[in-house]
């Protein structure tokens, strides 16, 4: 999971500016779908500030949930430019401020800013690259490695600075049900593997929150090495 979108960097400046002057301003609440899954897709959404979360509907009909995005970032960009029917749902997690750039908009301007899209494709190409690793992950990790590894991806991609002088002053954006869904495992045992990690010091929680307190033992444990 990457940190925030390398693509507004190379939107610094006008570049930026151009391409939310082409798009619609809007505002979503918490919990508001901004884009929903197998619809057409006729548009992407630039993500200005906020934080959603990308989800998939499993075969059993349980939400799998494959990572957060926080603005500045772009989602549904793949499916605007591709034509294809939305392969995920994006939900506000909090209040999110956006502009709604229509595929044909984003489109011509990417034909006439090819450093965009040379980025562009490099985060797509990223993400792609994520997600087979994620596969792994589930493949081979048990549930406390793939629970170390879904937050200290988390805390670096949301930047929540645990070397701060209070990390948990900037927790993370979830909760256990939402993180069982992103590691594949039942609510219990993500209460379970959180309480060791807890009382090891590693983290705390709190309502609809999970603080990273010691971020080297996250990724030692994320590697397999027991504490």
């Amino acid at each position: 999971m990457t940190g925030k979108s390398d693509l507004w960097e190379a939107l610094a400046g006008e570049h930026a500016a151009a391409l939310r002057g082409l798009g619609l301003p809007i505002r979503y609440r918490p919990g508001d779908v901004i884009l929903r899954e197998h619809e057409p897709s006729t548009h992407a959404v630039l993500l200005q500030e906020g934080i959603a979360k990308v989800v998939v509907s499993a075969e059993t009909g349980h939400e799998v949930i494959l990572g957060l995005r926080e603005g500045p970032d772009i989602v549904g960009e793949m499916a605007a430019l591709d034509g294809r029917p939305r392969s995920a749902s994006v939900i506000a997690k909090n209040e999110v401020t956006a502009t709604i750039v229509t595929a044909d908009q984003l489109n011509a301007f990417l034909d006439t800013h090819p450093e965009v899209l040379r980025t562009l494709v490099r985060i797509l190409t990223a993400r792609l690259r994520q997600s087979d690793q994620a596969r792994l992950d589930m493949a081979s990790q048990n549930v406390l490695q793939r629970i170390a590894t879904q937050l200290v991806n988390l805390a670096e991609q949301l930047d929540t600075s645990p070397e701060s002088p209070d990390p948990a002053s900037s927790p993370l954006p979830i909760t256990q049900g939402e993180l069982a869904a992103m590691v594949g495992s039942s609510r219990e045992a993500v209460a379970k593997a959180l309480t060791l990690l807890r009382d090891q010091g590693v983290v705390t929680t709190g309502r609809g929150h999970i603080a990273v307190i010691d971020l080297p033992t996250l990724h030692a444990l994320a590697a397999g090495n027991s504490q």
